[in-house]
């Protein structure tokens, strides 16, 4: 049985008591043999729990994206992908009905063909980019964000999609952890008002997520809003 957490309050919801304790990624996002240095933050059971579902979305999504042929990728689905579509019947229609048809065009707008892609859940993306952010802000700065505090992320897909975070590139610190090619991240925030921070995070390798945290004021105040999201598409 896991021991109650130093924290009297869960990271994440901030109201109720924390009883146990959650994995920053979560560990199934790691290719067997885990690491034995993940990071874990207080947790209650509800906001440990209440994820499952998104995570799971996110993880065989995104396994059907370039990081599934990574070397992180290759051996996920050997470990768990394929079993998971197995056993859930639920997953495998989701992610089915996220197939679409589409234009293949070259990066000067030449059609090249019909291909296969998938059209990703952006609010479901965003959940677990959120509380991934979370719970990392309290591990690198032993607080929690507050509830109210907003947390906004963008799929970086294309140069294009980075131009924000390249402005702040030489302000972002490396995390405290690192697991090469499976989960890496960088981040920083602003003295005077330290709720406002910028992450970079990167999933198996290929997969980049800009997010910042804050509120309104603060982001037109410091100009780091995120350009505008649109749903992101994986070939």
């Amino acid at each position: 049985m896991q021991t109650k957490p130093k924290n009297d309050l869960c990271v994440y919801c901030g109201v109720r008591v924390a009883v146990t304790h959650d994995h920053v990624p979560p560990k199934s996002f790691f290719p067997q043999p885990l690491p034995s240095n993940l990071v874990t933050v207080p947790s209650c059971t509800e906001c440990n729990l209440a994820f499952g579902k998104d995570e799971e979305y996110f993880f065989a999504t995104l396994m059907f994206s370039e990081a599934g042929i990574s070397t992180a990728g290759k051996k996920l689905w050997d470990q768990k992908i394929h079993r998971m579509y197995r056993k859930n019947l639920g997953l495998r229609l989701r992610v089915a009905k996220s197939f679409r048809r589409v234009n293949v065009v070259s990066s000067g707008g030449i059609f090249l063909r019909r291909g296969l892609g998938v059209k990703l859940d952006e609010e479901r993306f965003g959940k677990v980019v959120a509380k991934v952010i979370r719970g990392l802000y309290y591990f690198e700065y032993s607080a929690p964000l507050l509830s109210s505090t907003e947390v906004l992320s963008q799929f970086l897909q294309s140069e294009s999609d980075a131009t924000e975070p390249i402005k702040f590139n030489d302000q972002l610190l490396f995390g405290s952890r690192q697991w090469p090619n499976v989960f890496e991240y960088r981040f920083n925030r602003i003295e005077d008002l330290p709720l406002c921070s910028m992450w970079l995070i990167r999933f198996w390798g290929k997969i980049v997520f800009w997010a910042i945290t804050g509120n309104d004021s603060d982001f037109a105040k410091n100009e780091i809003l995120p350009s505008h999201s649109k749903t992101p598409t994986a070939a």
